[in-house]
Order: C-alpha cells, then structure tokens, then sequence
C-alpha cells in the first residue's frame, strides 16, 4: 500500500502539473480549439456529413469560454443554424487532467510518457464522441432557442459534461498506467499488513 508521504507527493505534482496546464489556456486555448475543430471536420467529413457539419473557432469566444462553432445546414437548404461550445469544457479540462495524473504517478519517465500519448489518444477519440453528441444535440436543439440553451448549459459544460470531463481521464489514467503486476502489488502489500 502507498504510504502518506507518497501519496502526498503524488497529490502536490499533480496540483503543480494541472495548475500549470489550466494556466495555460489564455496561451493554448485557441491552439486547442483549431486542433478540436480540425479533427472534428475530418470526422464529419469521413462519416458522411461532408457540406452539412462544420466546426469552426468563434472570433470572439463569450465570457462562458465558448469558443467553437458547430454550423449546421439541414438537408438541400443554404441556411446554417450554429451553436457555440467550449473547447475547455469539451476537451481541454480533460486533457490537462489526465496529463497531470500520468506524470504524477509514480513510475519510470518512459512510461509516463508514454502513457500520457496513449491516454491523450485514447481521450481526444472520446472528446470527438462528446462532439458528436453536440452536434446530434444541435440539430434537434439549435443553441439560439431556450432548450438549446438548456442542452448546453446543463448536458455539456456544467451539468452532466463537467463531472464526465473529470471521471473519464481517471478512467483513462488507471487503463493505460496501471500493469496487472502494479495490481498485484498492490493487492499484496494489502495482503500483507491486513494478515499482520
């Protein structure tokens, strides 16, 4: 079982890791923004919704860190609808998250590292599924009606999307650092001061 002090010095570089990452919005941000719009296009495009799904990073995020466009055209129409998400809320939070978990954890820097890659990965095909569901949301809800509004504020940035943006990169975390014989050890060491 880890002890106090290791468990306190895996709590203070996480705090440091995130903190400095949350930090880092002002600077990242828009580069995160593009990076999500990018992929996100390719995903529509690849699935079929080519000249009907656009995302694009607003000019002029609000002062709810929406920041991202998603447009919409529905069928032969030349009309768009749009509805603004946060990147942050959408990705960013998550990301920073789990970043800060793996180099937190005690192991080698190699793995670490390559922990961080594989979760991100992992992450961001997840963080592509949570825009699709935005962009599903959007076509029944546009964002400039009431329930759109409702959609927005409650089932992807505050209400449901806040505590999903946590858990899920603790899920991730756990899946690619922890080894069937770290699980082991841990179990015995358990094992161990239980029997004692």
């Amino acid at each position: 079982m880890p002890s106090g002090r290791s468990i306190a010095a895996f709590a203070v570089k996480f705090l440091v890791v995130h903190g400095a990452l949350a930090a880092s919005w002002p600077l990242c941000g828009p580069a995160y923004a593009f990076f999500l719009c990018e992929s996100g296009n390719i995903l529509f495009e690849a699935v079929g919704a080519r000249g009907h799904v656009r995302i694009r990073p607003a000019t002029a995020p609000d002062d709810e860190m929406n920041d991202t466009f998603i447009l919409l055209r529905q069928g032969t129409s030349t009309n768009w609808t749009s509805t603004k998400v946060s990147s942050w809320h959408l990705g960013f939070l998550s990301t920073s998250l789990l970043v800060a978990l793996t180099l937190a954890t005690p192991l080698g820097w190699r793995r670490r590292v390559w922990a961080s890659v594989g979760g991100v990965v992992v992450l961001h095909a997840f963080v592509l599924v949570r825009l699709s569901v935005n962009v599903v949301a959007a076509r029944i809800h546009t964002g400039d009606t009431f329930w759109g509004r409702v959609w927005l504020v409650n089932v992807t940035n505050i209400g449901v999307g806040y505590p999903v943006s946590c858990f899920v990169p603790v899920l991730i975390w756990v899946a690619v650092t922890m080894r069937r014989e770290d699980a082991r050890r841990l179990v015995g060491s358990t094992q161990k001061k239980v029997s004692a």
